[in-house]
């Protein structure tokens, strides 16, 4: 408690409860602009309580070069904050300048921390001019990983304690949502990366997925009703994705089993199946089949979110395994069959798997290799309706999709 002057009455009081506002932008101790302050001009009376871009700061524990924070001298205080339990302390305050940390005399200020982590300071008039004081805003650190089917948010132990909370008091927005575990010095919270997960909200601009949660932590002293430390966080991923499939198809006027299996491990990957029902996979390896055999052929996209949904955009055959040949023989464009006679697409748009049937006939008059390529897209389901129609082999436009890089299948060889 102090000695508090409201209407002209003095009282004892509590000055978190009773302080004014200091939020000048300059003297962040980033600001190294020739803009000069000196608060030897301002009749300082009571508390207050510093601000910077509306966060909370607090006058620096450290040194700060001269010529910072708005002024010739910057204020700083030579000993540690307090904690809650400490009360009100005096802090001797220092002025940095012609090569000394605390070149001209100092004086002293009183501090405590309030409940809600924040200080508020009982400030004195420096010497001269010009000296100002400096302000800053600290928050315990924190690491954020951004893995494909968890975001995990990491607290270090010591700092956290030592800013008066408790690194184990901690949820997400769902306050149900606790899950941590400790690793060396760090607690990291873990929620998954998925839209409603814990609370998570997830948005999509057309070229990213991004899934935003807060992380809400109390403070040491659970005896009495504080507001929690909210620490905000989000994790993007670019809905584009790289896969490819390198199975040998080698067609035959006889029948011979045997196309490819799986792709690369990405974050897509096309299979070659053995039949309609789409449930088995030909064995890794080359492949022959016979001429009008109908290629299976599914698309996977491994994605961390129901919501979204791949598209098959653009599927064509080339002779060779660069998607960019500019030789290639169309399957799917625009999202629809170039023939449907010849070509099915059997799902597209629904879910993060995508399947259609093609006819394989040779490309030209030879029996050369053949790859697959397809390109794709992710479209969010709750934008739009993202299953593409097809009228007369046009489409109506799928909006709010992103494009994909081609996925590649092949070779699909041909013998006589």
């Amino acid at each position: 408690m102090d000695c508090i002057q409201t209407d002209g009455n003095a009282r004892c009081a509590d000055p978190c409860e009773h302080y004014s506002v200091v939020d000048d932008d300059w003297r962040s101790t980033n600001n190294t602009s020739t803009d000069i302050h000196c608060d030897r001009d301002i009749e300082w009376r009571g508390w207050y309580r510093m601000f910077l871009e509306q966060k909370s700061a607090q006058i620096p524990e450290r040194c700060i070069a001269e010529r910072r924070c708005g002024t010739h001298a910057p204020l700083w205080i030579t000993e540690s904050h307090p904690g809650v339990l400490d009360g009100i302390v005096s802090r001797t305050v220092c002025s940095a300048w012609s090569g000394s940390c605390c070149y001209f005399s100092t004086n002293t200020v009183y501090v405590k921390l309030c409940h809600g982590n924040y200080y508020v300071y009982k400030l004195a008039k420096p010497s001269t001019c010009s000296l100002a004081y400096c302000a800053e805003v600290k928050e315990p650190p924190v690491q954020l990983t951004c893995g494909r089917d968890k975001l995990q948010v990491g607290l270090d132990l010591n700092s956290t304690q030592s800013f008066g909370l408790d690194p184990f008091s901690g949820h997400f927005a769902a306050r149900n949502c606790s899950r941590f575990r400790v690793h060396g010095d760090v607690v990291w919270y873990e929620v998954e990366a998925r839209a409603g997960a814990c609370g998570n909200i997830m948005t999509t601009n057309g070229t990213h997925a991004t899934f935003g949660n807060n992380l809400f932590l109390y403070s040491s002293n659970n005896e009495s009703f504080l507001l929690p430390k909210r620490f905000p966080f989000s994790c993007s991923y670019p809905l584009e994705t790289d896969t490819s499939l390198n199975v040998a198809v080698r067609p035959t006027l006889e029948w011979e089993r045997g196309i490819s299996g799986t792709g690369v491990k990405a974050t897509a990957s096309m299979s070659l199946f053995l039949d309609s029902s789409y449930n088995d996979t030909y064995p890794a390896g080359q492949v022959t089949l016979p001429v009008g055999s109908p290629l299976y052929v599914g698309v996977s996209v491994e994605e961390m979110d129901s919501n979204l949904a791949v598209v098959l955009e653009n599927c064509f055959a080339t002779h060779t395994s660069n998607p960019e040949d500019p030789v290639r023989y169309p399957l799917i464009e625009n999202r629809c069959s170039t023939d449907r006679r010849q070509v099915s697409v059997v799902q597209s748009g629904s879910s993060l798997q995508a399947r259609f049937t093609a006819l394989l006939f040779l490309l030209g008059e030879e029996y050369r290799e053949i790859y697959l390529h397809c390109s794709l897209s992710l479209c969010d389901q709750r934008r739009s309706n993202c299953v593409p129609v097809c009228q007369s082999r046009k489409l109506r436009s799928v909006s709010n999709s992103a494009a994909l890089k081609p996925i590649t299948t092949g070779p699909i060889v041909w013998t006589k």
